[in-house]
């Protein structure tokens, strides 16, 4: 038994972890992902891609956990429209993502995504911080999460369920990046 149990523990540290990587594309709220190739790379080395969209359809691909920088190209009607860089991403497995991680691509430097997702159902809105008068961004919904894009800033969360409300206030939106938010 003792052995079985090396061996596991063994391949388990040489095999490295993979990670379901989806990216989404928007040009400030926008959604673009459609009109969009991604092409994947590990940090730092263009040379070789790890991985490529295939056209009109969400980047989604198994890879393993490490640094990546991914390349987005926005075209319409054979045109190309904008390109952008997002360099070192970091795609783990991370425990609360049950093997996907999501990130986020925005033509505009000025924004970033929150990713709510919930074991319960739950209704989401996202005000500004400290104004809870009017939503600061539409929902964007996903599989099993939420997404929220909005310009960089520190946001209140509004979460309903079951008749109940409560609200987190100052969940910070980083600029260029996606965040990740756990509903309690």
């Amino acid at each position: 038994m003792r052995a079985v149990f090396a061996l596991v523990t063994a391949l388990a540290v040489q095999a490295p972890a993979t990670v379901r990587l989806q990216i989404r594309v928007f040009n400030a709220a926008e959604e673009v992902t459609s009109e969009t190739r991604v092409t994947l790379y590990k940090a730092g080395d263009h040379a070789s891609p790890v991985a490529l969209s295939a056209a009109h359809l969400l980047f989604d691909v198994e890879v393993p956990a490490g640094l990546y920088d991914a390349q987005a190209i926005h075209e319409r009607d054979s045109r190309v429209l904008n390109i952008r860089w997002a360099e070192r991403l970091v795609v783990m497995p991370y425990p609360d993502e049950a093997g996907v991680h999501l990130e986020v691509i925005n033509f505009q430097s000025d924004f970033g995504a929150l990713e709510v997702k919930s074991r319960r159902p739950v209704n989401v809105a996202l005000y500004a911080d400290g104004d809870r008068s009017r939503d600061a961004a539409k929902p964007v919904s996903g599989n099993g999460y939420v997404l929220f894009v909005a310009p960089a800033a520190r946001y209140d969360l509004r979460l309903e369920s079951g008749g109940q409300v409560t609200w987190h206030a100052g969940v910070d939106v980083p600029r260029d990046r996606t965040r990740f938010w756990l509903v309690p």
